[in-house]
């Protein structure tokens, strides 16, 4: 085996550099995923029903304690709560595109070293032919059979080794590329539900601030009509 590789000469190596390269970026970021994986469903219902409860403090703070591109898209929303809801839509698009770009990072290196490695074995296995057809001897026909079966097969060897480790690259980048996509997915709609959560938890509360406001008034009001017929009762007694 050994002696195989040396013979497959320096592009090997420059093989196993992507190789390496595409299993360091597969294990970074299958544990970035799983570091930054949130259940959205339960973490919307948790923050709408402390928004609900008037519980703002509360929720922002969860959502800081919590990792990963969404918590950061929903605190951002959740930093501005006073503006108008076209305003908080534009800053949750915004925070969202920008950590489209984290959650992305080294994903199409996969790509390129599933590009480049077939590419890279056929290079090699083109050179390796033309440096064994330059000897002396083998357009006189003076090379045995057997030494020119051993040196196509090691030349192959590159192209063999080249889509070996090509089609694994490919199958993780398209692995992952779709789960970056669920990412952003999951990302963007949890922006845009914390935007209709501050919203409607602010109806919410004026609504009951109006409610309160009529009661107020509704109290008030009976109570100066009791107050008004004591005094006239006070007053027909003295006369």
């Amino acid at each position: 085996m050994s002696e195989m590789i040396v013979a497959m000469g320096p592009m090997f190596w420059l093989m196993m550099f992507f190789a390496v390269l595409a299993l360091a970026v597969v294990a970074e970021r299958l544990f970035y995923f799983h570091r930054v994986n949130i259940n959205s469903g339960d973490f919307l219902r948790g923050l709408s029903a402390l928004m609900r409860s008037g519980q703002y403090n509360e929720a922002l703070h969860e959502v800081r304690n919590l990792p990963g591109p969404m918590a950061r898209v929903v605190e951002a929303v959740l930093s501005r709560p006073k503006l108008e809801r076209s305003e908080l839509r534009d800053i949750a698009m915004e925070a969202a595109s920008i950590e489209v770009y984290r959650v992305e990072r080294y994903v199409r290196i996969l790509l390129v070293c599933a590009t480049v490695l077939p590419l890279l074995g056929i290079l090699g296995t083109i050179l390796a032919m033309v440096a064994f057809y330059e000897q002396p001897g083998i357009i006189s026909g003076s090379v045995a059979m057997p030494q020119i079966a051993e040196a196509i097969k090691r030349a192959l060897l590159l192209s063999a080794a080249g889509i070996a480790i090509a089609i694994p690259c490919y199958l993780f980048y398209m692995y992952l590329a779709s789960r970056a996509r669920k990412i952003i997915n999951n990302i963007e709609r949890a922006g845009l539900e914390s935007v209709h959560i501050i919203c409607d938890a602010r109806a919410l509360a004026e609504e009951d601030a109006r409610k309160q406001q009529a009661q107020s008034k509704k109290t008030c009001r009976s109570g100066a009509c009791s107050i008004t017929q004591t005094e006239a009762e006070e007053t027909e007694e003295k006369a």
